[in-house]
């Protein structure tokens, strides 16, 4: 089972809680800054939740995560070249006034470099670092069958990348996206999506989940269709 929490009030982001119901253990991908409602769900219906996995460190996917590992001792999972942002007061929004705690020692952090399988409650879970968006991106691919993409490509449109701002007057966004994103290897995991998984369900970052590539490629009013920007090849 698969519960989304979403937070109309950013872009509609999407946190996802999956949940085996047998076993009544769950893992959570991203936080959508909704780790109050998603306490208050496990706390409601008994589930105990064991790890966390971050697609990119990106606040909008991060916030809160770090007292969700506290309160129910699960471990972050991340890749090591997103790690050191989590930590980077400059960008995990404590520049902004918020309490981020990711560097607490009794967060048990699981930082992987390669590419993992992995059993966790009975589900069958892949690490694969793809960067692009992050350097650190990663996609989740759940049983053969889902794929979890964070912000690399949306039912309508794609994520933040370099191009997207080159027009676009110095902002801390732009600069954040200038400093981080590496344009090439976002276009190539576009694709990887897109041909790799075409069959799987996408569950992005941000508003409608459980896409399928197809419902890409027969949209000729999608960017990834127009080329705009630059050649997606």
């Amino acid at each position: 089972m698969i519960k989304t929490f979403k937070n109309s009030k950013i872009n509609d982001v999407n946190a996802y809680l999956i949940i085996n119901k047998q076993l009544n253990k769950a893992i959570l991908i991203d936080g959508a800054y909704r780790w109050e409602s998603i306490f208050k769900y496990l706390k409601q219906y008994e589930i105990i939740l064991t790890d966390i996995f971050i697609t990119h460190f990106h606040h909008d996917h991060t916030i809160g995560l770090d007292k969700l590992a506290l309160l129910t001792g699960s471990a972050i999972h991340i890749h090591k070249f997103d790690y050191p942002y989590l930590l980077d007061k400059t960008v995990n929004e404590s520049q902004n006034g918020q309490v981020v705690e990711f560097d607490n020692p009794e967060i048990k952090f699981e930082i992987f470099k390669n590419d993992v399988k992995l059993n966790i409650n009975g589900f069958q879970i892949n690490t694969i670092h793809k960067g692009g968006h992050t350097p650190g991106t990663a996609f989740y691919e759940l049983d053969n069958k889902y794929l979890f993409v964070g912000d690399t490509l949306f039912i309508d449109k794609v994520g933040f990348h370099k191009a997207m701002f080159h027009n676009l007057q110095s902002s801390a966004l732009k600069s954040l996206i200038d400093q981080t994103c590496d344009d090439d290897r976002f276009y190539a995991s576009i694709d990887s999506i897109l041909k790799d998984y075409s069959k799987h369900l996408v569950y992005p970052g941000h508003w409608k989940q459980g896409f399928k590539a197809n419902d890409v490629l027969n949209n000729k009013n999608h960017v990834y269709n127009k080329k705009i920007n630059r050649h997606f090849s």
